[in-house]
């Protein structure tokens, strides 16, 4: 049995923070119920969209939730969601401060319904402060926590990818988490908040802003982008890393090239790293002369860290996701075939499967209001009325 197996979460949250915590919680076994406004939530249009309502997006971080469709700018959608929170274990939303208590649902008013619920908050800039009420969407976050790099004209650049709601809803999924374990000993909920910003800082303050950590202490230190830049071969590109003086002797046995040692400037790490651009210069005609897998075979030999840098499709073949069975695809009853990822973590070595879809925009909602006990005719109103909608067809009849 997975760890969160009986905890139900109602999930008002849109686009990839917010979904990547409550996903990463159906994963670990819980009951997830996700309210969908009628136009869906708007991760449903990113990415690579091969049929209405799905994206690649979506599909990554909704698999195995419950969709329901309530428009919660009516008030009778708001009464309906309030059938279902007293049934909920955990609320998580990312909305701007202010917005759940115009809506009717602070804090005291959640607790009326559910006194130990834990409630989660994730918001681009905190709940107070000058910058609590802005919009934040990810490269706004990147920006603004100093996470963009800098390329050599000193142009910022952002990551390509969600970096900075990724890194929150693994924030937001652990702190869940501890909230729920901590309720099992003393029966109080919690209220838990994330800030994008705080999560990006906190994420990049070990490395990436390093060199802040001693103001007293000043000191030059050596650029990681320029140590762990990828090194062409003949092929394709290589990312290696010597840290130590034997991986480097490693290295230098690796490329045959004991003329290396003889060097003073690449006698100890801190030289080399003092002189990592004359020691490139010097290395990389040397690794570009040779078939990727080669410089690969002869560096694992020597036990000196490296990969292959991949792209994408490469990803379907590499041998240790086949081996974990970490990709598989499957058929998705809306949108054809899939390419799935299997949960990160496992217990016991088990993890949730495979093939567990994402839902069609309100698919579950008729289940999940008779599930709270509402009445057919209470049903058949709520969807006449639009406080309850489902693109799903087969939702809509009596």
């Amino acid at each position: 049995m997975l760890p969160l197996h009986g905890i139900t979460v109602i999930d008002l949250t849109s686009v990839v923070a917010g979904p990547l915590a409550t996903q990463i919680l159906a994963q670990q076994g819980a009951h997830v119920l996700k309210i969908e406004p009628p136009e869906g939530d708007r991760a449903r249009m990113l990415g690579t969209i091969p049929g209405p309502g799905f994206s690649a997006a979506h599909i990554a971080l909704n698999a195995g939730k419950q969709s329901i469709g309530l428009d919660l700018r009516q008030p009778a959608a708001r009464a309906l969601l309030e059938r279902l929170i007293p049934q909920a274990d955990v609320l998580v939303h990312n909305f701007r401060p202010g917005v759940m208590e115009r809506l009717g649902w602070g804090t005291p008013a959640l607790r009326r319904l559910r006194p130990d619920l834990v409630i989660a908050r994730i918001s681009g800039f905190g709940q107070e402060g000058p910058m609590s009420g802005e919009r934040a969407y990810d490269p706004i976050v990147q920006a603004e926590s100093g996470m963009v790099m800098r390329d050599e004209n000193g142009m910022p650049q952002l990551a390509p990818q969600y970096l900075c709601d990724k890194t929150s809803g693994l924030y937001a999924a652990q702190a869940i988490s501890a909230a729920l374990f901590a309720r099992s000993r003393d029966g109080q909920g919690r209220v838990v908040d994330v800030s994008m910003l705080e999560a990006a800082v906190a994420f990049g303050w070990p490395d990436m802003h390093g060199s802040k950590a001693f103001p007293d202490h000043p000191s030059k230190r050596s650029s990681i982008a320029a140590i762990y830049q990828p090194w062409a071969t003949r092929d394709g590109w290589i990312v290696v890393i010597m840290l130590s003086d034997a991986e480097f002797l490693g290295w230098v046995r690796a490329l045959g090239a004991p003329q290396i040692l003889a060097d003073p400037r690449f006698g100890d790490m801190a030289g080399r790293f003092s002189n990592w651009d004359a020691l490139r210069a010097f290395c990389a005609p040397m690794v570009a002369a040779l078939a990727t897998h080669d410089i690969v075979a002869r560096l694992r030999q020597a036990e000196v860290p490296c990969g292959i840098a991949n792209h994408s499709e490469a990803l379907l073949a590499h041998p240790q996701l086949r081996h974990d069975g970490f990709i598989s695809v499957a058929n998705h009853p809306h949108v054809g075939r899939t390419v799935q990822l299997r949960p990160v973590a496992r217990f016991d070595g088990d993890r949730a499967g495979a093939h567990r879809h994402a839902a069609f925009l309100g698919e579950h909602t008729r289940a999940a209001l008779a599930a709270a006990g509402m009445s057919e005719d209470e049903i058949c109103t709520a969807f006449g009325t639009g406080a309850a909608h489902a693109a799903f067809p087969v939702e809509t009849e009596k």
